[in-house]
């Protein structure tokens, strides 16, 4: 049986420790390749370089950054974005409500069918 991201590229932005890995982990037993980052200026200078990339997952929140910048570079790049975040809707500025968004705490489950959706 072929993993359902098998061959995909992820870049990851979470500050929290547990939550970052517990991502990596899931994405890389689902067969995805993962480059994964705690704060923006790294994750900026990662999308900057032309890395191939099949999406994007973005906690909004980075160490007290928000994460938007990215989501900007990412997107003038073609790559899907999704957000993790514990904010609700109306505290996402109206230019980045209709990008994906997952709601913490995500399951594992829920998130891979996200990210198979999003790729097609």
């Amino acid at each position: 049986m072929t993993a359902p991201l098998a061959g995909r590229r992820f870049l990851v932005a979470e500050d929290e420790f547990y939550v970052a890995v517990r991502l990596e982990r899931a994405l890389c037993d689902a067969g995805a390749a993962v480059v994964l980052f705690a704060s923006l200026a790294p994750a900026l200078a990662h999308a900057a370089d032309g890395a191939p990339l099949d999406a994007a997952l973005l906690d909004i929140n980075l160490r007290g950054e928000l994460s938007f910048p990215l989501a900007d570079a990412l997107a003038a790049r073609g790559v899907p974005v999704v957000f993790l975040s514990g904010y609700d809707a109306e505290t996402i500025p109206p230019p980045y409500r209709e990008v994906a968004r997952l709601q913490k705490p995500v399951t594992l489950t829920r998130l891979i069918a996200e990210l198979e959706r999003l790729l097609g």
